[in-house]
């Protein structure tokens, strides 16, 4: 996978520790987190810097590859393609309540899902979602997923499972 991604307005590219500060303050937020699996909350600086001390070592792997997402030069969340042992590549996302509702989450996860169909075959490329979470779901119906069914999926912040809707990119008959 390249290590960056342009778009219109935003920059994917890969973590870097002067992230620490900025990650914290918006993954610190029981908004976001409890919309995704593997974050805890609260979420500490020092969780921020070992998660991101990680990412280079999961890259080099290829069992993940997660992005910054960038705009103007500051950071607004994240975005990230995650090997299953099954062979799918999930696909998720998530962006600081600031920027919410300005389409950073589309935009971020349109540019991996086209850059992981090219490197990876569309056929593989999976996501979901939580029951509650309807923005997840309306990105990922624009970006061409549909829904494949239903499962309970832990929580980290939650500290349980919740009902999980499940996904996968399908092919878009122009």
């Amino acid at each position: 996978m390249l290590e960056e991604i342009g778009t219109e307005r935003l920059l994917l590219r890969p973590l870097h520790e002067k992230d620490t500060q900025e990650l914290t303050r918006l993954a610190n937020n029981w908004k976001v987190a409890r919309m995704l699996s593997r974050m805890p909350f609260p979420y500490t600086q020092d969780m921020a810097a070992d998660w991101i001390a990680r990412q280079a070592a999961q890259r080099a792997a290829g069992a993940e590859y997660c992005y910054a997402i960038e705009f103007e030069k500051g950071f607004v969340g994240t975005c990230g393609l995650q090997l299953h042992a099954d062979g799918t590549r999930e696909i998720g996302y998530w962006v600081g309540e600031p920027y919410w509702n300005r389409g950073f989450a589309t935009e971020a996860a349109s540019a991996l899902t086209e850059r992981a169909k090219a490197r990876f075959g569309g056929e593989s490329i999976v996501s979901g979602h939580y029951a509650d979470n309807h923005a997840s779901g309306r990105v990922l119906t624009k970006l061409g997923f549909r829904y494949t069914g239903e499962e309970s999926r832990w929580c980290e912040a939650r500290q349980e499972k919740a009902h999980c809707l499940t996904m996968k990119l399908m092919r878009v008959e122009a």
